[in-house]
């Protein structure tokens, strides 16, 4: 068996959806915003999976609050998962998967990165996101599109796989654009 590579269709995990080599929608994930008069708004995201056969089965769930301190809510399945930061001012974040394992999504070189907590330093990547991107070396100058890449070691859990990388890069997405909006902003005199 080898890597699965899911492509992107869009540059935003809470609105595209994920598409095999030859095309067929494995995953979709959904973002619906709910404004809230007073309690400012609220988004929900849901991840649906197509069976052999078209049908779509909703695997996961993620409840975005309307307040920035509070925590988003993570479901797979029926099941919640706790995402749990693993950093003070980084951005690692470790699940316990269906299989009863642990596992963190970390970035590395700008890139999400899904390590096994139980295998050690060593492990080898459950997933890892690639950008798109664009370069001249490339022949006609065409764009690569931003793609899932996921080993046979993790196709075991791929609806945790899917559902806590939408959650993950969107929060990291988050606190970069975040950090880039303080580094634009100008020092008071003193």
């Amino acid at each position: 068996m080898s890597t699965l590579k899911l492509i992107l269709s869009r540059g935003d995990p809470l609105q595209t959806d994920f598409l095999s080599t030859d095309n067929r929608v494995m995953y979709t994930s959904e973002t619906i915003t709910y404004a809230r008069p007073l309690h400012g708004s609220r988004a929900t995201t849901t991840v649906t999976r197509r069976d052999p056969v078209g049908g779509l089965l909703q695997v996961g769930l993620v409840e975005w609050p309307a307040n920035p301190d509070d925590r988003p809510q993570v479901v797979v399945g029926t099941r919640s998962v706790e995402m749990t930061k693993t950093g003070l001012y980084t951005s690692p974040e470790k699940f316990q998967a269906q299989d009863g394992r642990t596992y963190e999504w970390q970035i590395s070189n700008y890139r999400a990165q899904l390590v096994p907590l139980h295998a050690g330093h060593n492990a080898a990547y459950i997933a890892t996101f690639l950008q798109s991107s664009q370069s001249i070396f490339k022949p006609w100058n065409r764009k690569s599109s931003a793609s899932l890449f996921v080993p046979p070691e993790g196709t075991h859990i791929l609806d945790d796989i899917i559902v806590t990388f939408i959650y993950f890069e969107s929060q990291w997405r988050d606190r970069e654009r975040f950090r880039a909006r303080t580094w634009d902003l100008p020092v008071a005199a003193t």
